[in-house]
């Protein structure tokens, strides 16, 4: 009977110091909701090409989906979205191109068109340790009905700059659509002193749909503190870029973050914001070019559960009568809850 007391109080004792260490050990990994601006004023001071673009995200905790899009995960051939943890996202996003001349009426033929875009995005995201696989389909509207030229004058009104003149030029409304894959791969490297990890992240991609179409690949390295967080920051495709999830900070350990330096490059088979409409005819560029890379650096840091991205992008020209590179800058805030 004793020894039966006894045992029993040393099981009592053994699960007091257990049980917190093993609640200590459990990493969380809720939904994140994200707020991503691109903008050219981040990067050059420009106000051309690719002139901004704003997305607002959710994406689910781990094994929170839809059963419905678990069968469709199931059963994509190319992806293995058979995941150990399963994300779903949803997100809206606005993005907006002008030529870089902006005070004619009638835009310079040889120029970028005007065009705005406003899609929804469904994703779902597949991870098993160091290996992510996406699957993003968009949907939306090219054309005045995305609201442009209202966004886009209207802010400059607000802020006291001209407004641009030739938005009745614009691309024509026509439905839109794209379907976006990625798998990334991340190779952890070498510890360095005083905690400091580093990792090297590889992708391949591509995107099908009348809006674009497009190969890609890339290449990111990594350095920082608690890079096992996530996989990259959020941005707007085409991108280097993660799937918009990150694990929050501990008590033990609120605060990570991490330098990053990336290249990536593009085989381009449709961009309708180059190549105008499909359906109808439209303003379009003669020469784009059909290979375009991007050279990106940025920084991430979370405190807990919130995290701050700022990526510097230097894009090639994307066609012959473009003068010089886009530079343009993303900001992200993310928040796990």
């Amino acid at each position: 009977m004793k020894l039966t007391h006894t045992c029993s109080r040393v099981a009592l004792v053994a699960a007091l110091f257990v049980a917190p260490l093993a609640h200590a050990q459990e990493v969380k990994k809720p939904a994140v909701v994200s707020l991503t601006v691109e903008n050219d004023k981040f990067g050059g001071g420009t106000d051309r090409n690719y002139s901004n673009g704003l997305r607002i995200e959710r994406v689910s905790g781990a094994d929170e989906i839809f059963p419905a899009l678990e069968w469709v995960a199931d059963r994509i051939p190319f992806l293995d979205l058979k995941r150990q943890e399963l994300r779903q996202g949803f997100a809206l996003s606005h993005v907006i191109f002008t030529p870089e001349d902006k005070t004619l009426a009638v835009p310079d033929p040889t120029d970028r068109p005007y065009a705005g875009w406003l899609y929804a995005s469904g994703t779902i995201v597949g991870t098993n340790g160091n290996t992510q696989d996406t699957l993003q389909v968009n949907l939306g509207i090219v054309g005045p009905s995305a609201g442009g030229e209202f966004v886009q004058n209207n802010f400059h009104r607000i802020i006291g700059v001209a407004e641009a003149q030739g938005w009745t030029s614009q691309l024509k409304d026509e439905p839109g659509v794209e379907i976006i894959a990625q798998r990334l791969y991340r190779l952890p490297g070498p510890t360095l002193p005083l905690g400091v990890e580093t990792d090297l992240g590889f992708d391949l991609g591509g995107a099908l749909g009348n809006v674009r179409t497009y190969a890609s690949s890339g290449l990111t390295a990594r350095i920082g503190w608690d890079l096992d967080s996530s996989f990259g920051p959020p941005r707007i495709r085409p991108a280097l870029s993660g799937a918009g999830e990150f694990i929050p900070g501990t008590d033990e350990n609120p605060m990570g973050g991490y330098f990053f330096m990336g290249v990536a490059g593009r085989a381009v088979g449709r961009d309708m914001f180059l190549d105008g409409n499909l359906w109808r005819d439209s303003p379009r560029v003669d020469d784009r070019k059909t290979y375009v890379g991007d050279l990106q650096a940025g920084l991430a840091i979370h405190y807990r559960e919130v995290q701050f991205a700022f990526t510097y992008v230097n894009r090639t020209e994307e066609f012959d009568a473009q003068i010089t590179p886009q530079r343009f800058g993303a900001f992200s805030i993310s928040v796990a809850r």
